[in-house]
């Protein structure tokens, strides 16, 4: 069979086995990042701030590999050999390789990377001490600060290694968006991390029931939401169905409420020009000054009016369905309990 001449040259050995080894250090990225992106969802600030950049460090080993295997060598005498042997027949798997440290990748990275990593001196210097341990890491805004700056330079190098960022982040791909946003506030911020931990959750037991199975269990919580309210609510609290804003199951709104009373007349003539007007309870208008939203499928909670209107649900006070409150709900016990006797 002859070959059309415009066709590609066919791949060499070196080509198949240089790729292989960036697959490899790809893969070993996505599994650090995969656990950094966990421990930002459950709070676990040291760990962010460690395995994030740790991801870094693999990604961008994998970039100058992918550019020439002898630019991950550090520039330091003894390192002759090895240095022939990359540039001639490339290993990763070379016992006696020895690779730069995440500060000198940063700047040779800097280097291969259309544009840069854009990332200052200050933040790769924050970066690498924290990596090497020499800063302790308690607060979670020093954490994420890290984590976004970790994923921004990773963003760079999936780019430059014609990656897709879905492949890599995968079931975080939604979370990195919502990290990456410059816009969005310290509340903001806390909401992507509870809505990370609970999509997490939901798709770690859909993985371990199965479709149909999930299916069914998910509509047996959602339909036992009312189970969550001894544990979230306080005394003076009531709650009413709301659609959870992570996985759209029927979720739990709760709050303080107020009634008003609606009164109404009975007026009564008596044929010589003169009435009696009497009045009577006709019903109830109902508020509800929501505290806080609890999930009993996906387990999400959010607390405090910003957390609720980062997710667009209600903030303030607005007027509910007295029905909404259920059949135990009675709005005269309510109202004693709420103003006093009423006479």
């Amino acid at each position: 069979m002859s070959v059309p001449e415009n066709a590609p040259p066919s791949p060499s050995i070196a080509d198949i086995a240089r790729q292989s080894d960036v697959a490899h250090l790809f893969g070993a990225s996505a599994s650090w990042i995969d656990a950094a992106l966990r421990a930002w969802s459950d709070d676990d600030f040291s760990k962010v701030a460690v395995l994030a950049p740790l991801a870094v460090e693999l990604l961008g080993k994998a970039v100058l590999w992918n550019t020439n295997p002898v630019l991950i060598v550090p520039l330091s005498d003894g390192h002759d050999d090895i240095l022939h042997n990359l540039a001639t027949k490339p290993r990763l798997s070379d016992p006696k390789l020895k690779t730069v440290g995440l500060a000198v990748l940063l700047r040779r990275l800097d280097k291969v990377l259309s544009g840069g990593l854009s990332l200052d001196s200050g933040r790769q210097s924050r970066m690498v001490k924290i990596r090497n341990g020499a800063v302790h890491v308690g607060a979670p805004a020093q954490s994420r600060h890290v984590l976004v700056d970790s994923l921004g330079v990773c963003n760079r190098m999936l780019d430059n290694l014609g990656r897709d960022p879905k492949l890599f982040y995968r079931n975080h791909f939604e979370s990195v968006q919502a990290l990456l946003d410059q816009k969005r506030s310290e509340v903001g911020h806390q909401v992507a991390a509870k809505r990370a931990r609970a999509r997490l959750h939901l798709s770690e037991i859909e993985e371990r029931l199965g479709g149909d199975v999930f299916s069914e269990a998910t509509a047996m919580l959602e339909d036992n939401a009312n189970d969550l309210d001894p544990d979230h609510l306080v005394s003076s609290d009531w709650a009413v169905d709301a659609l959870c804003p992570e996985c759209s199951s029927r979720g739990r709104l709760q709050g303080a409420i107020d009634l008003d009373a609606q009164i109404d007349f009975d007026v009564t003539g008596f044929g010589d020009g003169h009435y009696s007007a009497d009045p009577y309870l006709a019903g109830w208008d109902v508020t509800l000054t929501p505290t806080s939203f609890a999930c009993n499928v996906c387990r999400l909670t959010l607390n405090g009016p910003q957390e609720l209107e980062e997710c667009s649900l209600p903030s303030s006070r607005h007027p509910i369905d007295i029905d909404d409150l259920g059949e135990e709900f009675d709005p005269d016990l309510e109202s004693e309990r709420l103003y006093g006797s009423r006479d």
